[in-house]
């Protein structure tokens, strides 16, 4: 930590102007906008020496260490901010924790928060983020999940709260394994989210299917309204059929099988593969045109290709009993999915399972 050089403590038996400490903060902000992190820490410090208890002063040189990347200092100011009661403790406390993220140092932010919230209630205007940081944080340590047997009513509540704040986490991992619990515990009462998630047009499509089909199993019959990739239906999510289950799902699955089986069972799993991952990515969609033989032909030629197996687009349209173009125009709606899905799935670094 920064200590306090001979000119600062002269500066404890110096009688101040009025309105010193002030202006130093007020010039120390401007610095900080101006992004001249060391002129405002200068600023800052000053400050701090002169009334070692002045919050504005104290926050002012934790900021300015984030912004010259000195992450660990800061949050050791940010600690003692917190003991000693200086300032406003729950804008502190965001700073805090989220440093204690960059840091990786998620088991502490969990056991922070979880002594937090037992004593009270989070103000609205932080509530979403610290529950954010909880839940993310709660993933990546080692700390124990979410037990089912052990939410009471009122760690019910709280858990319905961060497992909302992770839905809208930004990071996919964090929002995927909030969907996943709230599955597991049965959360009805987050409908609503997971509502705004499964017709969230800017959220991962497999993501959105995940939450549509949840809403399925808890039998919901509102009408919502669904859009991928230009295409927009209205859906009732517990009317709907499950995706693989659909008649165009099995007669392509089957298509597959008769062709595969027996030749090249690798081929076969391959193909399979693409197909599954393609059809929750467009659920509750159907592939269009819904002509079976065509799409087995398209996800045999994809899955060859990425085999590095030789093709022919003319025999495999012959071999299905389909139009050539008909194969490839499917293929090439397959392939515009790959990069962004298909390829994440085989190399197993995906935050979904297929």
């Amino acid at each position: 930590m920064m200590m306090r050089d001979e000119n600062e403590k002269k500066q404890d038996n110096v009688v101040l102007y009025p309105g010193v400490i002030k202006r130093l903060v007020e010039k120390g902000m401007e610095e900080l906008k101006k992004k001249e992190a060391e002129k405002a820490l200068e600023l800052f410090a000053q400050a701090e020496a002169y009334d070692a208890s002045h919050a504005q002063a104290r926050f002012g040189v934790v900021l300015s260490l984030i912004e010259l990347g000195q992450q660990e200092e800061a949050v050791e100011r940010t600690s003692l901010l917190l003991k000693e009661g200086i300032g406003d403790y729950y804008e502190t406390l965001q700073v805090h924790v989220s440093l204690l993220v960059q840091l990786s140092r998620y088991s502490e932010v969990v056991t922070m928060l979880e002594a937090v919230l037992s004593e009270d209630r989070l103000p609205s205007d932080h509530a979403e983020s610290l529950y954010e940081l909880l839940h993310f944080s709660r993933q990546m340590s080692d700390t124990a999940g979410y037990n089912p047997m052990y939410l009471d009513e009122e760690n019910k509540e709280e858990t319905a709260h961060e497992l909302k704040a992770g839905l809208h986490s930004v990071n996919e991992a964090a929002k995927w394994q909030a969907l996943q619990t709230i599955r597991e515990l049965g959360l009805t009462e987050l409908t609503k989210d997971v509502r705004e998630l499964a017709s969230d047009e800017t959220a991962h499509v497999l993501m959105r299917t995940f939450a549509l089909q949840l809403l399925g199993t808890w039998d919901d019959l509102e009408e919502l309204e669904i859009a991928k990739n230009s295409r927009v239906m209205k859906v009732q999510p517990a009317r709907l059929e499950s995706p693989g289950e659909r008649q165009i799902d099995s007669d392509v699955r089957e298509t597959l099988e008769d062709s595969l089986e027996h030749k090249n069972p690798v081929l076969l799993e391959m193909a399979k593969q693409l197909h599954h991952t393609y059809i929750l990515a467009i659920y509750p969609f159907l592939p269009e045109p819904p002509i079976a033989a065509a799409w087995a032909g398209a996800f045999h030629l994809v899955a060859s290709e990425q085999l590095g197996l030789e093709t022919d687009e003319e025999g495999m349209a012959r071999h299905y009993g389909c139009q050539r173009y008909e194969v490839l125009a499917a293929s090439s709606e397959i392939e515009a999915l790959e990069e962004d899905i298909l390829l994440e799935t085989q190399e197993g670094n995906q935050w979904f399972h297929t």
